[in-house]
């Protein structure tokens, strides 16, 4: 019970830093919402492609040019005017041309008509004949007053009783002064716009973020054309009118897009109103959760997934939630955040890295320590090993020596020589056994290094034959040498001559009385090759595998002929060291075939 406790509490605290970083992203990126609006609603506005727009607005726009003559003779003087120069909305008035133009653009029965320039008290008393009362105070033309405020409110000439033909065109300016809302006007008086459109088509949408829809993309006309009449019979037909200037002081209104004349800005509203294209905004809660779902597939990936595929999951998220969130803009006017992701990614990954950084850090001194354990353990088994075959060889010796000098007695009884045989031989085995042994410590040794030297590998080959001659004897085993002569290359003599020790010794061993063991040499352009082949009988498919390891033997031969299980591993690791390599092929009841090839060049 209390190393079950123990285990759970450990399993909470290596998930407590986890997921601590987990939550601690997504809060901060719920934090980013409140700061994902206003400077990114100007970048989407400019990147965005060229947008369509009601073909029912048409703008009427009044150039100062057009009322300099007129200014100079009320004035009697020549002005210097250039469209760049500020000018107030009382010069734009003229009680003829403004009667002109309106009854012009009133004969083609628009839907409305604003007039986004405030003529009050600051063109003077006004009087207007019978014609002009009706052109003037027609119930399809809205006129501009500058505030919403009722009682700061300066009336225009021709507000009717009722004022029912008025609007302001008071802007909300934000604190860089670009105007980027729609002032909530409910309580007060309309603005332009939704009085113009609420006289045709009424709309609920009061207080909205505006959706601009780019520069100069309505029908503009100039007074010129409008006064001469020559336009098209029903260009302004059933249309809603703007009527502005490009220049009076406070007459451009700051956008996300650049200065903006009023009667177009007024425009671009007008057309949110009609087609319901403000931007709409999703809850918080929402928001929310898409950024919690988005943390949580994010750390599933990042824990999931080596680094580079992890980093390059992160881009196509990143890629594919911004082309939705600019698509989804674009389509259906809806706000989908698009920095807070973004930083929400960002912060996940270098969070999380520095997660696995120190995760990996510590499993590295872990692996280190335990490689040291394995290290002194095994360096403590070496030397036990060492120690242990070093002193069974004085006695090994000694036995050797005393049984040599009782087996060369004369008096002794004809059975006890045939003791006295069999003893060497048991204590030769065990010699062999304990020289293997340390063998495979020396080969396995960090200092280990072979010694080459300019040699004939043919006589290292005869050597070894001639050396095994004895025992081959014993069992009426023939060896067949088929040598061709090769020139003399660079090999450690001493490890060779183990290699091939080995070999011709299993050959012998393992082939039945009176069998045949066949030894070829060849040379190549790039290497030597060697073949030992016996008629004994031969290796299983499933042992073939598993002879190359230390300590394994076949299956078979456990009880047949004694081993030690090293020499095929020593064998192997001798020629890998000379940069060769060892081959077999062998079938049961047919015997087996070794091939051995060392390079010429060998590159260690």
């Amino acid at each position: 019970m209390k190393d079950n406790i123990l285990n759970w509490l450990k399993w909470t605290n290596s998930k407590k830093g986890f997921w601590s970083r987990a939550l601690l992203c997504w809060l901060f990126s719920i934090v980013l919402l409140k700061f994902d609006e206003v400077d990114l609603y100007d970048s989407r506005f400019k990147i965005r492609g060229a947008q369509p727009v009601t073909k029912e607005i048409v703008l009427v726009t009044i150039k100062p040019s057009d009322f300099v003559k007129i200014f100079d003779l009320k004035t009697n003087s020549i002005v210097n005017m250039n469209e760049s120069q500020d000018v107030t909305d009382s010069f734009f008035w003229d009680q003829k041309i403004w009667f002109q133009m309106l009854s012009q653009i009133l004969n083609q029965k628009p839907q409305a008509v604003g007039v986004t320039l405030f003529f009050g008290e600051n063109i003077g008393v006004t009087r207007l004949n019978s014609q002009e009362i009706i052109v003037f105070k027609d119930p399809k033309i809205t006129w501009a007053t500058n505030t919403s405020l009722l009682e700061n409110m300066s009336l225009p000439f021709a507000t009717l009783p009722d004022r029912s033909n008025i609007a302001h065109i008071e802007v909300l300016r934000d604190e860089d002064g670009i105007v980027r809302r729609l002032q909530d006007s409910r309580g007060f008086l309309q603005d332009i716009s939704h009085a113009i459109v609420d006289s045709t088509r009424r709309s609920k949408d009061s207080l909205s973020v505006i959706n601009y829809r780019g520069l100069h993309r309505f029908k503009t006309v100039g007074l010129q054309k409008v006064l001469r009449g020559d336009l098209p019979k029903d260009f302004f037909k059933d249309k809603l009118v703007f009527i502005g200037t490009e220049r009076t002081i406070n007459s451009q209104v700051l956008t996300p897009l650049g200065a903006m004349p009023k009667h177009e800005f007024w425009a671009q509203v007008t057309d949110n109103v009609l087609e319901k294209r403000f931007i709409k905004k999703g809850y918080t809660w929402i928001n929310s959760l898409m950024l919690l779902v988005l943390t949580i597939i994010a750390v599933l990936v990042i824990t999931h997934f080596p680094q580079a595929v992890s980093l390059f999951i992160f881009f196509w998220i990143g890629t594919i939630w911004s082309a939705f969130s600019i698509w989804v803009f674009d389509t259906f006017n809806l706000w989908i955040p698009l920095v807070s992701p973004l930083v929400l990614l960002i912060l996940i990954w270098v969070l999380y890295i520095g997660y696995h950084a120190l995760r990996i850090e510590k499993a590295h001194a872990e692996l280190q320590q335990e490689q040291r354990y394995l290290s002194d353990l095994e360096q403590l088994k070496n030397n036990f090993i060492s120690l242990i075959s070093h002193d069974l060889k004085t006695p090994i010796a000694k036995i050797q020596a005393v049984v040599d000098r009782l087996d060369a007695e004369k008096n002794i009884p004809d059975h006890m020589h045939e003791d006295f045989g069999n003893l060497k031989i048991y204590s030769e085995e065990l010699n062999r056994y304990i020289q293997s042994i340390l063998k495979v410590l020396r080969v396995e040794s960090r200092d280990f290094q072979i010694l080459k030297e300019v040699a004939d590998l043919n006589e290292v080959i005869e050597n070894v034959v001639e050396r095994l001659k004895p025992v081959a004897k014993t069992k009426n085993v023939n060896i067949d040498l088929t040598l061709e002569p090769m020139f003399l290359i660079e090999f450690d003599v001493t490890l060779m001559t183990e290699v091939f020790l080995n070999l011709v010794e299993n050959a012998i061993k393992y082939t039945s009385a009176n069998g045949q063991v066949f030894i070829r040499t060849k040379e190549t352009d790039t290497e030597i090759l060697i073949e030992i082949q016996d008629t004994g009988e031969g290796i299983a498919g499933e042992d073939q595998l598993h002879i190359w390891k230390k300590f394994v033997r076949g299956k078979n031969q456990d009880q047949k002929t004694k081993g030690t299980g090293l020499g095929l591993y020593l064998v192997k690791y001798f020629i890998e060291l000379h940069g060769g390599n060892i081959t077999l092929n062998s079938e049961v009841g047919k015997g087996t075939t070794f091939y051995v090839r060392l390079p010429i060049d060998p590159v260690l």
